[in-house]
């Protein structure tokens, strides 16, 4: 699991507001520390050295959900599934 980085706040629109330094990839599933999938990333925003990350939540967030988000961060989710592009697969 990598961190995502700094939680900042959650938008008016209900999504969650990161900042942090290494780039996930788009629409990424995004994890509590406890496993708990929360959303994906929707967009990268700002400026290239220090990004804003835009989680698009895909379950209801409890206030226990967003206090364990504020203390423990969000992480990404590695894809275990290799990328078929270019193998041969007879």
């Amino acid at each position: 699991m990598q961190p995502l980085g700094e939680f900042i706040h959650i938008s008016g629109t209900g999504t969650l507001i990161f900042r942090g330094k290494n780039y996930p990839p788009m629409s990424s599933n995004v994890i509590t520390k406890t496993g708990i999938i929360i959303g994906k990333v929707a967009d990268v925003i700002g400026p290239v050295s220090h990004p804003y990350f835009v989680i698009r939540p895909e379950i209801k967030l409890t206030e226990r959900l967003v206090s364990e988000i504020k203390s423990s961060g969000l992480f990404i989710l590695k894809d275990k599934r290799r990328s078929s592009v270019g193998r041969n697969e007879s």
